[in-house]
């Protein structure tokens, strides 16, 4: 069975988001080699690949 975590970013969290950020993709890089991860990725504020200023309002 598959499960989806989807989280949502408290207010003013992008500097801490940015922080964890290479810890955090260490960790998804080795539960993919795991074979124990299907997708993840974040959820831009703004329909965009690169929504800029707009920022982050969570992830999956």
């Amino acid at each position: 069975m598959h499960y989806a975590i989807i989280s949502e970013d408290i207010a003013n969290s992008s500097a801490k988001r940015k922080a964890s950020r290479p810890a955090h993709l260490a960790r998804l890089e080795n539960l993919a080699d795991q074979g124990r991860l299907l997708l993840a990725g974040p959820h831009p504020a703004i329909d965009s690949t690169e929504p800029g200023e707009a920022g982050f309002i969570g992830s999956l």
